[in-house]
């Protein structure tokens, strides 16, 4: 999908290239290959940022032409001049902020400058061409490639290792699986959120105006369970105890599969936890000896990450599925 993407990227380059050329010769307009620079940097944006970097382009354009018009007629066309005016006009976009606006508008009043003559009509070019440029880069940036049946792979294969770790971390519990398996899944996992993360943001920024934060969010929501998980890793290491508590903790483990890509209320989960920790306070036993008594502080910490893990959950649930 990145190659497909890479080449759809550098097609959309090209045309818009050659089309905002192609305007600004029919237009008879002078220095005209130029607008080929303000194109290229202009679509190298992300598709959500580029509708304000173009209004402070087209802004730093007009303090641009305006410092150098001033500069030029009350110093002359000398190269110290034009240096002062590169001295000022960098030091502003600095100031604001904006610095992605130096290069383009310099081009342009270099233009000025090769030329040695302030007017109206020269003036208008190069601004003319900054429009242009601009805004036949945001045309372009309107086809895009619909990445979200990539997402959804992604979704998918997270959910399934997600699946994968529940199930071998309540083996864990009853002393069935090595903590290695889990540490092996969880290093898949790692791998498949960052890229993941990546190009969730590239989706969230193909959009002008719609907020599609969605999948962005859903891969934070996952990544703060991964770290979760893998803390409870620790938890898991004992040989347990045949214990009441193991087996409620092992069965509430077991919920978590084959229902990670349930994003319902969790009222359930919420329910047996709160019975859970109930029997923890209540009804279990005291620890009699040193081995019992770590065992049930690591079931207590891995208990309260379990409650984490569905607080995560929860917040993402209220943010998006009212």
């Amino acid at each position: 999908m990145l190659v497909k993407e890479q080449i759809i990227k550098s097609f959309k380059i090209t045309i818009g290239v050659v089309i905002a050329i192609l305007i600004a010769q029919a237009l008879k307009m002078e220095f005209s290959s130029s607008v080929a620079t303000i194109v290229i940097v202009s679509m190298l944006s992300a598709k959500k940022q580029s509708i304000k970097l173009a209004a402070t382009r087209l802004l730093a354009a007009i303090v641009s032409l305006t410092l150098s018009s001033v500069l030029f007629t009350f110093f002359g066309f000398s190269l110290p001049v034009f240096a002062l005016y590169i001295l000022i006009f960098t030091f502003l976009m600095y100031k604001f902020d904006t610095k992605i606006a130096i290069v383009l508008n310099v081009v342009l009043v270099m233009h000025i400058y090769s030329l040695e003559e302030i007017s109206i009509a020269i003036l208008f070019n190069e601004f003319s061409l900054m429009i242009l440029g601009v805004s036949v880069a945001l045309i372009i940036n309107m086809f895009i490639l619909d990445i979200e049946d990539e997402l959804i792979g992604y979704q998918k294969e997270v959910e399934n290792l997600f699946d994968s770790i529940f199930q071998n971390m309540g083996k864990c519990l009853l002393n069935e699986c090595k903590t290695e398996v889990v540490k092996e899944d969880l290093d898949k996992l790692k791998t498949v959120l960052s890229k993941a993360e990546a190009r969730a943001y590239d989706y969230k920024n193909n959009y002008y105006i719609h907020e599609n934060n969605y999948y962005a969010e859903y891969f934070i929501m996952r990544k703060q369970q991964y770290y979760t998980v893998k803390t409870m890793q620790e938890f898991i290491k004992l040989k347990f105890l045949k214990k009441k508590e193991v087996e409620l903790l092992k069965d509430f483990t077991d919920h978590f599969v084959n229902n990670t890509k349930v994003l319902n209320s969790c009222v359930s989960q919420i329910e047996m936890l709160d019975s859970i920790k109930h029997h923890f306070t209540y009804e279990s036993e005291l620890p009699s000896s040193h081995n019992q008594l770590q065992n049930r502080i690591a079931l207590h910490q891995y208990l309260y990450s379990l409650e984490d893990l569905i607080a995560v959950k929860m917040r993402f649930i209220e943010k998006f599925e009212k």
